[in-house]
């Protein structure tokens, strides 16, 4: 006798049903943009009814800002996985072509598009910020992960990375309108080499330390 499907539970219905309309606003908000991204256009992408989305989230604001959230958690598990994938920890310079690439990925085009929105609207700016210091935050914990990092101080390291995450965003966005790929590249280098001088900097001075105590 063929075996019966298991029948799905409540937490499961609810949970498949919550990431349908996550998925379908990253995806809309990265296809159509913010203002067109409406209930309707979510509703249809994710098969979800109004009322079904209305028992999941209390408005627009919220499914938006469920959304960036969940956009911020798969760009940092993907870094995690791309490291975790190089044969030895990545050096400074794989570390930021590594991240240049997720700014430039399809779905980061969300906080793009929720940004610019946020500057004239009070409630998404102050939600969305929330949730950009907790992204920045985990973006300084996987620094922490690179060698040569731990040369940095908590400031000098969030201020690197602050610097870098403005050029790619920045980056990313011109691109799309004026592409240069070779100062694209050589951009990348100079931040790269900047981040390797720091580290050697600091390696010399205690270097030389270590002599005058010797």
């Amino acid at each position: 006798m063929p075996r019966r499907p298991e029948r799905r539970t409540q937490q499961e219905r609810r949970e498949a049903t919550i990431g349908r309309l996550i998925d379908a606003t990253v995806e809309a908000i990265a296809e159509v943009g913010y203002a067109r991204a409406s209930l309707g256009e979510i509703c249809t992408r994710s098969g979800v009814s109004r009322g079904g989305l209305f028992r999941h989230f209390d408005s627009r604001l919220d499914l938006m800002v469920t959304a960036a959230d969940e956009v911020a958690r798969r760009h940092i598990d993907r870094i995690r996985e791309q490291f975790a994938e190089l044969p030895e920890p990545p050096t400074l310079a794989e570390a930021f072509r590594l991240m240049r690439a997720r700014h430039r990925a399809t779905e980061n085009v969300v906080w793009f598009e929720l940004m610019v929105a946020a500057r004239t609207d009070p409630d998404l700016r102050a939600r969305l910020s929330e949730v950009g210091r907790r992204f920045f935050d985990d973006i300084v914990r996987v620094g922490r992960t690179v060698p040569g990092s731990e040369l940095f101080t908590d400031a000098e390291l969030e201020m690197l990375l602050n610097t870098v995450e403005h050029t790619f965003d920045g980056e990313a966005i011109r691109r799309e309108i004026d592409p240069d790929p070779e100062a694209e590249e050589q951009r990348l280098q100079l931040i790269s080499e900047f981040a390797e001088f720091y580290v050697t900097r600091r390696l010399t001075e205690a270097a030389d330390g270590d002599t005058e105590r010797g």
